[in-house]
């Protein structure tokens, strides 16, 4: 049987596919309905409409077999329950990249791996952190304060420099759990001066790990049990650029940034420290 592609069903479909987007109060039904049955009045604060203008489109989405009543509420049928998911992603996705246009827009976003870009709604709740010409130390005095509020700390990354290995290697000496995942590329860098000493000195340590990725890795991250901290490469330049964190407190954050981590560790190899 020939494979259908997603436009050729669009095509045959594009009117009830349509008829969702085409309406605020119709997405906002079904959005709010995706938490639970609701009565028309909590629908109206909701949507901050009137019942003349809500029940038609609740008469229309009923005709669609989105929405039932059931006990004087209105509520998802099961193939409004199917439905919904897919309206509320669209909405978060479209969210968190024009929330952050920018930075999605100047970096280059696919350093981020496919199966985590498709999780991007989850970091609607962050805030981009830059340096400025006034205070060129905002990305890093930022990162310090994730280091010292961390009960541990998990990172993986592409680029290193001599303040962030200091600030690293205080949280091992203060016992925090560290582990780093590192490209193949910095894991060279890191066994010659001056960051040979510096992990020397860190040798022994049960609390700190550095793993080397057999995957590329075209990013930063920082995760702890209270932070995500994410940077990215250019898309102008190709150089990872310091100066700019997308930094969140958001559990939905924390979460993917973890499950990042867990991504690079299932196949990453230790790295023998000097």
């Amino acid at each position: 049987m020939k494979e259908v592609s997603p436009l050729e069903i669009y095509n045959e479909y594009h009117d009830d596919v349509q008829a969702i987007f085409r309406s605020r109060l119709l997405t906002q039904v079904m959005i709010a309905l995706g938490s639970g049955s609701k009565p028309l009045s909590t629908l109206r604060d909701i949507t901050g409409s009137s019942s003349q203008a809500l029940i038609p489109k609740i008469r229309q989405l009923e005709g669609l077999h989105y929405v039932e009543s059931v006990k004087g509420d209105y509520a998802l049928t099961p193939m409004g329950r199917i439905v919904e998911p897919g309206i509320e992603r669209l909405v978060m996705v479209m969210g968190v990249l024009q929330r952050h246009r920018d930075f999605w827009v100047e970096h280059d976003i696919e350093g981020i791996p496919p199966e985590f870009l498709r999780g991007i709604q989850h970091l609607y709740n962050s805030k981009v952190v830059k340096d400025v010409e006034e205070n060129i130390f905002v990305v890093y005095a930022a990162f310090l304060t994730i280091l010292k509020e961390a009960s541990w700390i998990h990172g993986v990354s592409s680029i290193m420099s001599q303040v962030l290995a200091n600030a690293i290697k205080e949280a091992v000496q203060d016992g925090r759990p560290v582990e780093l995942i590192v490209s193949q590329k910095l894991a060279q860098t890191l066994t010659t001066g001056p960051y040979d000493t510096m992990l020397g000195s860190l040798k022994g340590h049960e609390n700190f790990k550095v793993y080397v990725s057999t995957s590329p890795i075209r990013l930063g991250m920082t995760v702890t049990d209270r932070y995500l901290s994410l940077g990215l490469y250019r898309h102008d330049a190709g150089t990872y650029d310091a100066a700019t964190d997308l930094i969140s407190t958001d559990v939905a954050a924390i979460s993917w940034g973890e499950r990042l981590f867990q991504h690079y560790r299932a196949d990453a190899r230790p790295l023998e420290l000097p």
